[in-house]
């Protein structure tokens, strides 16, 4: 082939580019500029029992009720924050206490319970109570309340970090 018939073959294409690359954009848009989709969500509600004496205050930092979609390996596991639901701060020395977290994203849930946080420590941690019912395992679905139940037992804190399968 000759330079010239390199380049007229060379001025067809960059002719029909912009053309290929319309519809190269086309084909590849699934929904052009719409929003994408909301994630399906759903509630937890959780009842918790305490039993026993209550450490002393001073030693409670912060208490949370957290689900978990994996069984942590230690305490910095605790900062995969987009992989937990986590309640707001429970109270202190009560008996009894109902927890909600709406707006959970639907899906597994591996490990859950009450944790304490026992020092100023941002990673000082412990699990007071966990969720035993079907092995520890849950769902949260689209538009329903998952419900759980857990006793925190001050006198028989969970293993952690917990036994490995």
């Amino acid at each position: 082939m000759t330079y010239s018939g390199i380049f007229a073959k060379m001025l067809r294409l960059s002719r029909s580019g912009p053309l290929l690359g319309v519809l190269f954009l086309i084909t590849g848009c699934d929904h052009g500029l719409a929003p994408p989709d909301v994630p399906s969500a759903g509630t937890i509600r959780a009842s918790i029992e305490y039993v026993g004496v209550w450490p002393e205050e001073s030693d409670v930092h912060d208490l949370r009720f957290v689900a978990m979609r994996f069984v942590p390996i230690d305490t910095a596991d605790f900062l995969q924050l987009n992989r937990m639901a986590i309640s707001n701060r429970l109270d202190y020395g009560v008996l009894n206490q109902d927890v909600e977290i709406s707006d959970v994203e639907t899906g597994v849930f591996l490990y859950t319970g009450i944790a304490q946080q026992f020092t100023s420590n941002l990673l000082s941690w412990r699990p007071l109570g966990l969720y035993e019912d079907n092995d520890g395992i849950f769902f949260v679905t689209k538009d329903e309340t998952t419900e759980v139940s857990i006793v925190v037992d001050f006198a028989d804190p969970p293993v952690f970090p917990p036994p490995r399968f």
